[in-house]
């Protein structure tokens, strides 16, 4: 039976009931927990250190924010494969795109996605994402997870240390160093291979690392390839009824090298990042549907999307009279996503071959500097973080094609080609930051105020691609602006078993270049699209407050939060045509523009924690609700409905180990969807996973899972479409995943 939202609040209750007696009854012996900083910690929880919330190295326990981290270790644990695995135990965090020809979109954090997240890969920006049309959506799955040591999420909005697209939370990835593996070694090699039958893919991971104090380096190789993600889909065939997945043919390479220098209080790391994704899809759904008149015979598709960095990080520990530590960095990132369409179509009884090419290309230079120092002051310490950043990106967007008959005569376009979506532009950001987290109390009571100033700049360049492409539109307009961001948190432990902290923080977003100068002219169907260089910077103020419980055998996270969102930019009819009926008199055509609106609030609820309960087993809970709706009381229809993940884990020695997870996810009803004609509800559901690890003698582990052992047939809300057949977004059925890893 479908698990409802009444089903699954008592269980979360009774679940951190437990827990809190828990922290208050007598200790229990310590247990092998998912808290450790790998395999073979000793039997003392150790500490989880965050980075992303305050910019330095602190306890998870120690932020006045929601803060999760997943070490190298947990992803192989739980055989991640992708960025969409790697939020899967995470309530309250989503990617979707299960089902999609263009693969997996952003992360979406207490319903806020998109580039209203920002997430970095060794504190470099992942390329935005952009959509145009049927024939081009480019996303942010850039990452390969084999190359990953730790992935932080901070929920929540974050801008204070930032800036621009922190409105919804941060996501920060950090990509393997070679004393990762090394250890005392002069020399570390291992190679991963694995395979899961959720989309008949294989993977093989190459590890190298080499070298002794003060030089090492780094090489992670990782190739993959597998078809498309199962579902639970029926119908087979073609056309828009069909409910089996688009075949498709999906590889990924990813080269990940490092060359590390470290002496004396200073580290200076040499990284660079290669990734290729190539994925050709037959998109049967396609077959057969009709576009004004004409009839798609055939729709095939070949996409790629590809990045390459260069980053020089330096490092510096030690006394100088302005910082103890500084960092900066130095980057080059260049990303490229090229899809290309081919059709054979019938238009008015006549063979016809069309192609369309969609390229979006986005290329940044950046360059950070951050700087820390302790010093106290009448026996009260701070801890002050400051630095600058600067960053220069260029994005360029291109569609091209054509349309010919039987004989290869060309056929006339109802657009015209080469045409760009926006035109060229590059965007300059500089910002300054600071923030000082003041210990009162001997350490009982820590105040982290934060502030930082953002400048950003477009330059467009109206070339005559774009020109030649909207006519009748306005001409693009440079723009600027700055904004101001700030934060103030507080936590007090009341002793070392219970604390509290209560944070207000804000977020913003520039306006997109491709939101305040877009051009598009279709005069054959009667509409257009333009800029709108009044655009206002996205902003949210969000108030969090959390309550954290620790025993030796125990430890709860409860956290409330309200954020509210205003200036949100949304797509529409133009507001000046509407006394037209959106038409604009000078062509007659029906004109669409992006606006900012009114405001949106949400707000919800999480709990987590973990739970020793004897004798070699453990539990961990993990459970998220939000609500949200803008000032007409529409709701917001990014937001996740009200979900858990209960796990309860076995592990007899540091050889082996079991872990059972049921997954429990409300029904998203129609009341809480803004067009749930267009966007079809989901039912609730619950899933069990079951997780495996052993290690053979010294050099070898297996890791092993079997999903969705009730072949339960269920629908995530983060890839609910615009569809006519819903059972197409449906996820696999029962599936295994196994991996093998291999020390040398």
């Amino acid at each position: 039976m479908p698990c409802r939202s009444k089903a699954i609040q008592p269980l979360a209750a009774r679940c951190a009931t437990a827990m809190i007696v828990a922290l208050f009854a007598p200790p229990l012996a310590a247990a092998d927990t998912d808290m450790r900083e790998g395999d073979d910690a000793s039997e003392d929880v150790k500490e989880i250190v965050t980075v992303v919330a305050t910019r330095t190295e602190r306890s998870v326990d120690d932020v006045a924010a929601t803060v999760s981290v997943t070490l190298a270790e947990d992803m192989e644990r739980q055989l991640v494969r992708d960025i969409a695995d790697l939020v899967r135990f995470e309530p309250g965090v989503a990617v979707g795109g299960t089902g999609s020809r263009f693969g997996l979109t952003g992360f979406n954090i207490r319903g806020i996605g998109g580039n209203r997240v920002l997430t970095l890969i060794d504190g470099v920006r992942v390329p935005d994402e952009f959509s145009f049309g049927p024939f081009l959506s480019a996303r942010r799955d850039y990452v390969d997870v084999d190359s990953l040591s730790r992935a932080e999420i901070a929920r929540g909005p974050i801008s204070s240390l930032y800036g621009s697209d922190a409105l919804g939370g941060v996501v920060a990835l950090r990509t393997k160093m070679p004393r990762d593996h090394l250890g005392e070694r002069r020399v570390a090699a291992g190679f991963k291979g694995g395979y899961s039958s959720a989309d008949d893919s294989a993977v093989g991971t190459l590890n190298l690392a080499f070298g002794a104090q003060p030089f090492s380096g780094l090489l992670v190789a990782t190739r993959r390839e597998g078809s498309e993600t199962d579902n639970m889909g029926v119908l087979d065939g073609t056309g828009e009824l069909r409910e089996r997945p688009d075949p498709q043919e999906i590889s990924v390479d990813n080269l990940t090298v490092k060359l590390a220098f470290e002496s004396a209080g200073h580290a200076l790391t040499l990284g660079a990042d290669r990734y290729r994704n190539q994925t050709d899809t037959r998109v049967l759904s396609d077959y057969g549907i009709v576009v004004y008149g004409t009839t798609v015979d055939v729709r095939d598709a070949a996409d790629s999307r590809d990045r390459d960095r260069f980053t020089l990080d330096y490092r510096f520990s030690g006394a100088l009279p302005f910082a103890t530590d500084a960092q900066a960095i130095l980057y080059h990132q260049s990303s490229a996503t090229a899809q290309r369409t081919s059709e054979r179509r019938t238009a008015r009884g006549v063979a016809q071959r069309r192609r369309r090419s969609s390229f979006y290309d986005q290329e940044t230079r950046g360059a950070s500097v951050q700087l820390s120092k302790p010093f106290a002051i009448g026996g009260i310490s701070h801890h002050v973080v400051y630095g600058a950043e600067y960053a220069v990106t260029d994005s360029a967007s291109i569609r091209d094609g054509g349309t010919v008959d039987a004989n290869g005569a060309p056929v006339r376009e109802y657009t015209r080609l080469p045409t760009r979506d926006f035109p060229p532009t590059t965007v300059t950001q500089l910002a300054l930051f600071l923030q000082d987290e003041i210990a009162f109390l001997d350490g009982a009571l820590l105040l982290s105020p934060g502030i930082r100033y953002d400048d950003f700049s477009a330059d467009v360049a109206a070339d005559p691609v774009y020109l030649a492409g909207n006519p009748g539109s306005p001409l693009p307009e440079d723009y600027a602006d700055s904004t101001l961001s700030a934060k103030l948190g507080a936590r007090y432990s009341f002793s070392e078993r219970v604390s509290a902290y209560l944070r207000y923080s804000e977020g913003f977003r520039a306006p997109p270049y491709d939101d305040v100068n877009v051009g598009f002219t279709n005069s054959a169907s009667g509409y257009k699209t333009i800029g709108n260089p009044q655009l206002e910077s996205e902003r949210s103020r969000g108030v969090e407050a959390g309550l954290r419980l620790r025993r030796d055998a125990a430890n709860l996270h409860l956290a409330v939060f309200h954020n509210r969102y205003t200036n949100f930019i949304d797509f529409g009819i133009a507001p000046r045509f509407r006394a037209s009926g959106g038409k604009d008199p000078a062509d007659g055509l029906r004109t669409y523009q992006s606006v900012n609106r009114q405001s949106v609030v949400i707000k919800g609820a999480e709990v987590g924690g973990g739970l020793d309960l004897g004798g070699g087993f453990s539990a961990r809970l993990a459970a998220a609700y939000a609500s949200g709706e803008d000032g007409d009381g529409v709701p917001v229809n990014a937001i996740e409905p009200l979900s858990a993940v209960l796990g309860v884990s076995y592990a007899a020695s540091e050889r082996w180990g079991l872990e059972a997870v049921w997954t429990l996810v409300a029904a998203k009803d129609a009341s809480d969807i803004d067009g749930p004609a267009s966007r079809p509800p989901t039912a609730g559901y619950g899933i069990v996973d079951v997780l495996a690890h052993a290690r053979i003698g010294d050099r070898v582990r297996l890791d092993a899972g079997l999903f969705n052992i009730g072949d339960k047939t269920y629908r995530r809300w983060a890839d609910s479409a615009d569809a006519d057949a819903p059972q197409r977004f449906t996820q696999p059925g029962f599936n295994f995943g196994a991996t093998v890893r291999v020390n040398l």
